[in-house]
C-alpha cells in the first residue's frame, strides 16, 4: 500500500492507494505553519495506513517545486514559500518522498484514469481559485507549474478569469456569477489563454479541471471550444477539449501514479517499510 497527499491552499487531502484504486480520503484544514502541515500530514497517514505496511508516499502541493525540492510560486501557500518540502517530508516518513505542482499530479491522474486517457500529449489547465496547469506527454509528467502567468494582452490568464478574479471583479463568490453573457466572456478569455498553451505546447487533447469549469455557474466548455477554434483556424489539428473527471481527488489520482513509478527505484530497506509511521 502507498500513501498519496494533496497539500491544498484550503485543505488537505491524504488517503492509501493500491495500484490506481484510492482508498478512504481523508480530509483536514491546511495549516498555516508549514511544520504544523507536516506533523498533520503525518498523522492523516497513519489514520489511512492503519496496520499495512507502506511502500512508497508520494504527493502534490499548491505551488511549483524547484530541483532542490523548495517550494515557490505558492500564492496560496505563501508561509511555505522556501520550504524544502522533499527533504522535510523525506525525513518525517524515512523514505525518498516525491512532491509535484498539484496541477501536474491532477493532470497526471486525468491522463492514467480520467478524461485524458490515451492522450500523447495532454494540457490539464484547472481553473480555480488560481490558475494552474501541466503538460502530460506519453503519461509522464513534461512540464507544469502556474500558467496563470501565461500573458493574455497586457495581464496574465490568472487575474482574468479565476474565481479570485471573478471575485475582485463583480464582488461576489464566482458560484453566484450567473449572468451567461459575463460567464462567455471569461470563456473568451480563458479560450485566448489556452491559444497561447496550444503554440507552446502542441497538445492533442486539453482536459479543463477546477471550480470555476466544473462548479455552479462555471464558465461555459462549449463556448471555451468553439472561442479556441475560432483562434486556431490556421492550426493543422486542433486539440479536442473535455471537462476534468476526477475532481477534487484528481491530484491523489496523480500521486498514486507517481508512488507506482517510484517503486522500482526504492532500496530494499525502503520497500515494504513503515515509513515513518511510528506514533511516538
Amino acid at each position: 500500500m502507498n500513501i498519496v497527499f494533496d497539500i491544498g491552499g484550503t485543505k488537505m487531502r491524504v488517503a492509501a492507494a493500491r495500484g490506481d484504486e484510492l482508498g478512504e480520503v481523508q480530509i483536514a484544514p491546511t495549516p498555516h505553519e508549514p511544520g504544523d502541515g507536516i506533523a498533520q500530514l503525518q498523522e492523516l497517514a497513519r489514520a489511512v495506513a492503519a496496520e499495512s505496511g507502506i511502500e512508497a508516499v508520494a504527493g502534490c502541493i499548491a505551488g511549483s517545486v524547484n530541483e532542490k525540492g523548495e517550494i515557490f510560486d505558492a500564492r496560496n501557500l505563501q508561509e511555505w514559500e522556501g520550504v524544502n518540502i522533499v527533504d522535510e517530508l523525506s525525513d518525517a516518513f524515512g523514505v525518498r518522498v516525491p512532491v509535484v505542482h498539484d496541477a501536474a499530479a491532477a493532470g497526471l491522474g486525468e491522463a492514467h484514469v480520467g478524461a485524458g486517457k490515451g492522450a500523447s500529449v495532454l494540457v490539464y489547465v484547472t481553473v480555480s481559485t488560481g490558475v494552474g496547469g501541466a503538460r502530460i506527454v506519453n503519461g509522464k509528467i513534461d512540464a507544469a507549474g502556474g500558467i496563470g502567468h501565461t500573458n493574455v494582452g497586457e495581464s496574465d490568464l490568472e487575474s482574468l478569469v479565476s474565481g479570485t478574479a471573478v471575485t475582485r471583479k463583480f464582488g461576489i463568490h464566482p458560484k453566484d456569477l450567473e449572468s451567461l453573457e459575463e460567464r462567455n466572456k471569461l470563456a473568451d478569455l480563458l479560450a485566448e489563454g489556452l491559444a497561447v498553451l496550444v503554440e507552446k505546447w502542441s497538445p492533442d487533447t486539453i482536459v479543463l479541471g477546477g471550480s470555476m469549469i466544473v462548479g455552479v455557474n462555471p464558465i461555459p466548455l462549449a463556448r471555451t471550444a468553439e472561442s479556441l477554434a475560432k483562434r486556431l483556424t490556421m492550426h493543422p489539428k486542433p486539440p479536442i477539449i473535455k471537462m476534468a473527471q476526477l475532481g477534487d481527488n484528481g491530484g491523489l489520482h496523480g500521486a498514486a501514479i507517481l508512488a507506482q513509478e517510484i517503486l522500482p527505484a526504492l532500496p530494499d530497506r525502503q520497500a515494504g517499510g513503515q515509513a515513518g509511521l511510528s506514533t511516538e
